[in-house]
């Protein structure tokens, strides 16, 4: 399908922050590419600037206007309104930045893709092995897209990228995602793995101009604000994890020492019921903090019997572990629970996201 051929406007929104000449030349390049809906939204650039969205508008651009700066992702948010609300017929809406890092080519390029995966978000990722690349950029993507692949299982090479295109049906859900500043654009991923909106990656160019000298990225304060959006849920599951522990681990130690007149020597039986009994008590707990706390789902009908499953697997690799180092390494049972919990705890994690809440994740 071409943008010819579409049913429905192709819409290219643009949040700006005091921006310069190049985004005059940058919106008539989209237009020389038939992408002449274009959106952008100043958001609280001084009276300097504002000759520059003068003559976007008189370039027919649709001219939006925040009066004092609320950041990147509350622009974003903005313009997503603006478009739903004054577009009768939405074939893809497109964001790009505005400091001349998108090639309209490439926004081009991904408005096609977007056409033929309507459901899906489309991402214009760019090669950072590529030379010329700014190292707090460099640094920042690859630390980002290493804990994101660890955190949320999918594998994102630039997970700061403004060049993404959606469907219509995403509008909505966009409009929902968390996040004022810099650190939307992160939560926009988190929030699609967790709800099932299939992600895709176009390989775009590496452009940064005056080794992006005009970036409003500030290194310490939006770092801070992205690093706790990444780890906020794996944060949150560690809270969860602690309150079950506290049970768990104390009565399992409790019933270690309860059991042994009762057993004798058996000990593997000894410590399979000890970590049975001591987490029974323990998973409904557990189980409600994830699911209204850590991973924030209602709907997640059949979640429980596999949270069940999954507590039954743990309980019987704990419990073998266990065993294993107190018979052949003569270590003290309390202390090879300890390691054998700990080493367990990210799988755990990760089986919860992708398997125990996947059904409650519905595709939109």
């Amino acid at each position: 399908m071409t943008l010819g051929e579409q049913k429905g406007e192709t819409i290219i929104l643009i949040p700006s922050l005091e921006p310069d000449e190049r985004l005059l030349l940058y919106v008539r390049q989209l237009q020389e590419y038939g992408l002449t809906n274009i959106v952008i939204l100043d958001d609280g650039s001084g009276e300097e600037f504002q000759w520059i969205f003068r003559e976007l508008g008189e370039k027919g651009c649709i001219l939006l206007r925040h009066m004092e700066n609320q950041g990147k992702g509350s622009a974003l948010k903005t313009g997503f309104q603006y478009i739903e609300r004054h577009f009768d017929e939405i074939a893809c809406v497109v964001t790009a930045d505005s400091d001349g890092q998108h090639a309209a080519a490439d926004v081009f390029r991904i408005a096609k893709e977007a056409l033929l995966r309507p459901e899906a978000l489309i991402l214009g990722v760019r090669n950072f092995n590529e030379g010329g690349i700014p190292p707090k950029s460099l640094l920042g993507n690859r630390v980002t897209s290493v804990m994101f692949a660890m955190l949320y299982g999918k594998r994102l090479t630039d997970t700061q990228t403004g060049l993404r295109a959606f469907g219509p049906q995403l509008l909505a859900f966009m409009q929902g995602v968390n996040g004022s500043r810099f650190e939307y654009e992160l939560q926009m991923l988190i929030s699609c793995v967790q709800s099932g909106v299939p992600i895709h990656t176009l390989p775009i160019q590496v452009i940064y101009e005056n080794r992006n000298a005009g970036t409003h990225f500030k290194p310490l304060r939006d770092s801070a604000r992205v690093m706790r959006v990444l780890v906020s849920s794996f944060a949150r599951f560690i809270s969860s994890s602690l309150a079950g522990s506290v049970v768990d681990l104390g009565l399992a130690w409790l019933l270690l020492d309860l059991l042994k007149p009762v057993l004798g020597e058996q000990d593997y039986i000894r410590i399979l019921l000890a970590t049975t009994i001591a987490r029974a008590f323990s998973i409904l707990v557990n189980y409600l903090l994830n699911k209204h706390f850590v991973f924030r789902q209602e709907d997640s009908r059949g979640s429980l019997w596999r949270y069940l499953t999954l507590c039954a697997f743990v309980i019987l690799i704990s419990s073998t572990g266990v065993y294993f180092f107190h018979t052949f390494f003569f270590m003290n049972e309390k202390i090879a629970k300890l390691i054998c919990d700990a080493m367990l705890f990210l799988l755990s994690f990760q089986m919860q996201r992708r398997w125990v809440f996947a059904a409650r994740r519905q595709r939109l």
